[in-house]
C-alpha cells in the first residue's frame, strides 16, 4: 500500500527545470536597508543586555544589604537575650525568670481554681 502511494505521489510532482539565466545581485543582497535593520538590531539587543546586567547587580546588592541587616538583627537580639538573662538574674536573685522576666512558677492571673 505505501508503495502505490509513494509511486503516485511521486509521479504527480513536477520537476523543477532549471534556468540559465543570470540572477541580479541587488535581488540576493540585503543592501543598506538589511545591514541598518541587523545593526540596529545588535544595538537593541545590547542595551537590553546592559539594562538586564544593571538591573540584576542592583538586585544582588539589595538583597545582600537585606540579609547583611537581618544577621545583624539576629545578633543583636542575641546580645540582648545575653545580657538581660544576666541583669534579670542580678536584680532578683533565687528567683527563676524566663527572657522576658517573667517568673514561670507564678500563676498568670485568671488561672486560679473556681471557688465551689
Amino acid at each position: 500500500m505505501n508503495q502505490v502511494v509513494t509511486t503516485v505521489f511521486l509521479a504527480a510532482t513536477a520537476t523543477p527545470t532549471p534556468t540559465n539565466q543570470p540572477f541580479d545581485p541587488v535581488d540576493v543582497t540585503p543592501g543598506p536597508v538589511g545591514f541598518f535593520a541587523t545593526a540596529a538590531l545588535f544595538i537593541a539587543v545590547g542595551l537590553i543586555a546592559m539594562s538586564l546586567m544593571r538591573r540584576s547587580a542592583r538586585a544582588n546588592a539589595r538583597y545582600d544589604i537585606r540579609e547583611q541587616l537581618e544577621r545583624e538583627e539576629l545578633e543583636r537580639q542575641a546580645r540582648e537575650r545575653e545580657s538581660g538573662e544576666t541583669d534579670a538574674e542580678a536584680s532578683a536573685p533565687g528567683s527563676a525568670q524566663d527572657a522576658e522576666g517573667n517568673d514561670p512558677t507564678r500563676e498568670a492571673p485568671g488561672d486560679e481554681e473556681p471557688r465551689a
